[in-house]
């Protein structure tokens, strides 16, 4: 069997079909992801998982303390972490291209970075705050074993 070369034409519709296929299994994959249940990534809840780690440690008058500062804190925190799942989506989509844009991912893991680190800038805020208010035994509870 001889092969005749396609015309160019041919190659482009091709070419179009595959970017189409592999759009679609992107998406496809994206949906699977944010359904599944280890999606959004544990890092995207992190400040909820420390402030519940840290309030098992406190006696109840100072975890109460805590929690009402990070209830007051959690409406700047939700778009923040939504942002940070997005950005980490598009820089898991990057590296998963064929052709790796390095430029493009750089740039994608950097932004990710950036917004994690706006949300571990509120995190601390919550804490710090909450140093300021809790009990001297709820911050000696607090830091237990660590000084020893």
């Amino acid at each position: 069997m001889k092969l005749r070369p396609t015309s160019l034409s041919t190659t482009r519709w091709l070419l179009l079909a595959s970017l189409c296929c592999n759009m679609a299994l992107a998406t496809y994959i994206s949906v699977q992801w944010l359904r599944s249940p280890g999606w959004p990534p544990a890092a995207a809840g992190a400040p909820l998982r420390m402030i519940e780690r840290v309030a098992e440690r406190l006696p109840k008058d100072d975890a109460d303390i805590l929690w009402r500062i990070y209830r007051g804190k959690e409406q700047e925190l939700q778009p923040m972490q939504a942002e940070y799942v997005r950005s980490l989506l598009k820089t898991m989509q990057l590296a998963a291209q064929p052709e790796l844009d390095r430029g493009a991912l750089r740039s994608a893991v950097k932004d990710t970075r950036d917004k994690r680190l706006k949300i571990g800038d509120v995190t601390i805020e919550t804490f710090v705050e909450m140093l300021e208010q809790i009990s001297p035994k709820g911050r000696r509870q607090l830091v237990g074993g660590f000084l020893r």
